[in-house]
């Protein structure tokens, strides 16, 4: 049961990700949502997507001090895609874990963006992998974000993004 809360929380805080408009913002929900995932994940047994999602809160320390010198750099993405793929082979649980691997290094070059316009923009190509992870693992809070996510990053479009007449 707090395992599916979590998830639920984490759920909120992900559909608010792609309503702000700096690029601080978005990493600071993304943060708050990868948190809830990770523990969310752990309770749950899926494991892949528990370290996933550490490396995720990481990633989003970093992030959100990319206006300083030493978060500034795009080996950042590198690192992170490197560190993701190892914690997949880490927690090898069967084909399953090439999808959120593949999902974590989609956002790790997404967030890794400093254009809010480009982050909703990448974001698209993790939402499928998670979803499948999600409905296999049962994370209920994960299959409602996937499924709102795109939505969400319509809105954040539409709001945001598209040229005004």
């Amino acid at each position: 049961m707090l395992a599916q809360i979590l998830g639920i929380a984490a759920f909120c805080f992900s559909v608010l990700t792609y309503q702000q408009n700096t690029h601080k913002r978005i990493v600071a929900m993304q943060l708050l949502a990868g948190t809830c995932f990770t523990i969310h994940f752990y309770l749950l047994s899926a494991y892949t997507g528990a370290l996933l999602n550490a490396i995720g809160v990481i990633r989003s320390l970093v992030y959100i001090c990319k206006d300083k010198k030493w978060a500034s750099s795009n080996l950042w993405i590198v690192f992170f895609s490197m560190v993701s793929t190892a914690a997949c082979m880490y927690t090898w649980e069967g084909p399953l874990s090439l999808l959120p691997t593949l999902g974590m290094i989609f956002t790790s070059i997404a967030f890794g963006i400093n254009n809010p316009k480009k982050t909703r923009l990448f974001s698209c190509g993790s939402s499928p992998l998670w979803l499948v992870y999600n409905l296999v693992n049962r994370s209920y809070g994960g299959v409602l974000t996937e499924g709102v996510a795109i939505v969400s990053i319509l809105v954040g479009m539409l709001r945001f993004d598209r040229k005004q007449k």
